[in-house]
């Protein structure tokens, strides 16, 4: 990891994760084709949130073997060092064996699918909140009505979820109208009345990290481990209750058409400490699981 020289309001360095591919690793972090925070290429990733108060945005670009990390805005040397903390904490990607050859041959097909620690917690949390119970297409629209009532601009053109205290201050009935059900709006004003307070950064252990999502009411174990996985970096995580992941890995990996959570749990038991890589292998796959 070599840093380059700051100036201005731009912070850079050179990051050593190879392979890495873009779209399979970075996808699941845009809401939907049409969020205005995320810019995502074959080479290259960026997105914008607010970090302690003020809309930045990290940039990620192919650079040879390597990746060029770049940030913008506002006291960027502070923000490139949480990007670097969280990159550096290894995904065990060239660790991954396993006796099962059908996902062993998915990663070495489906290679750079890499489980990367960042430091938009927030962000994912309430987009993933946004996702409880409902249709993605849906949770997407609501992502992106929230993103164009409280609009605020970023680097590089991309526009910022609004921060904590923002969403805090804003009135239920006026997310009801947006089209978010009351049981969704209720947590995602708690969350962003704790995240006032708490500050989430990439150097919390797992434990605190669940802990601290777990806290708020209307946050459970399908959020905190949806979360840990896509930017918590915990390359172990398993999702409970979720609708259509157990259906996937009993089809896939016993061929079976009777799935619960409890039976996904026993057959990615062989896969421990790798679960939630295999569980974005067999997304990434395009598996057609029959009804």
């Amino acid at each position: 990891m070599r840093l380059e020289q700051v100036s201005g309001e731009v912070a850079r360095a050179r990051v050593g994760i190879f392979p890495l591919h873009f779209r399979r690793s970075f996808s699941l972090h845009r809401m939907g084709p049409y969020d205005r925070t995320v810019y995502l290429s074959d080479d290259c990733f960026r997105k914008a949130f607010f970090f302690d108060g003020v809309a930045a945005t990290v940039e990620v670009c192919r650079d040879g073997d390597a990746l060029q990390v770049s940030v913008f805005g506002e006291r960027p040397e502070a923000l490139l060092t949480e990007v670097l903390r969280g990159f550096s904490q290894s995904d065990l990607y060239a660790e991954f064996a396993t006796e099962d050859s059908g996902i062993l041959r998915l990663h070495r097909r489906l290679t750079g699918l890499r489980i990367l620690r960042v430091p938009w917690l927030y962000d994912t949390t309430c987009g993933l909140i946004l996702q409880q119970r409902i249709r993605s297409v849906d949770a997407f629209r609501d992502w992106r009505r929230l993103t164009q009532r409280y609009v605020s601009d970023a680097p590089l053109g991309l526009r910022v979820f609004p921060a904590a205290e923002v969403l805090a201050r804003v009135p239920l009935h006026e997310l009801e109208g947006m089209g978010i059900d009351q049981q969704r709006g209720r947590t995602l004003l708690r969350f962003a009345n704790e995240m006032r307070f708490v500050r989430f950064d990439t150097g919390m252990s797992f434990a605190d990290l669940r802990r601290c999502l777990g806290g708020v009411a209307g946050i459970g174990g399908w959020t905190v481990e949806s979360v840990m996985g896509l930017s918590g970096g915990d390359v172990d995580a398993v999702i409970p209750g979720d609708l259509h992941l157990p259906r996937a890995v009993c089809y896939a990996l016993a061929g079976e058409m009777q799935w619960s959570d409890e039976r996904m749990l026993e057959l990615l038991e062989p896969f421990r400490g790798h679960r939630y890589r295999v569980i974005r292998l067999l997304y990434a796959s395009g598996l057609d699981v029959p009804w």
